[in-house]
């Protein structure tokens, strides 16, 4: 491996390491909001199934695209529209309407488009590893 594809993995490499870090405290800081709200253990665990259950769910045919389709695009699209399910729910909470409801359905269609991103990223870096015979 040269110098300058190092140099881009260890770039691809921080941007999801990072990616994943504030996907988890997110979702944690949600937990944590909607229990402040509710008082309700079982509000906190739908917010956590919501924002893990379609990325094991959807994995298998992230995967297949990973391999059909252009890597780089599924992990733009991946971050990129993220985004989205997110900025639904910094809307409702910014708008001062709790609703469980608009909080779960911010944190699925979060989870959906991270669960393109993971199968990208980690082919990408298996073919960084792998060695070329």
């Amino acid at each position: 491996m040269n110098g300058k594809s190092f140099r881009s993995f260890l770039i691809l490499w921080s941007g999801d390491f990072i990616a994943s870090i504030a996907s988890g405290l997110t979702a944690f800081a949600l937990g944590v909001y909607v229990y402040d709200h509710t008082s309700s253990a079982t509000s906190v665990a739908l917010v956590t199934l919501f924002a893990f259950l379609p990325t094991v769910l959807l994995n298998p045919v992230a995967g297949v695209l990973a391999d059909r389709y252009d890597r780089r695009l599924m992990m733009i699209l991946g971050d990129g529209l993220s985004v989205l399910g997110l900025a639904y729910v910094l809307y409702w909470i910014a708008s001062g309407t709790f609703s469980l409801l608009h909080i779960c359905l911010g944190v699925g269609i979060n989870a959906i488009f991270v669960a393109l991103l993971e199968p990208s990223y980690k082919a990408t870096k298996c073919e960084r590893e792998s060695p070329r015979f």
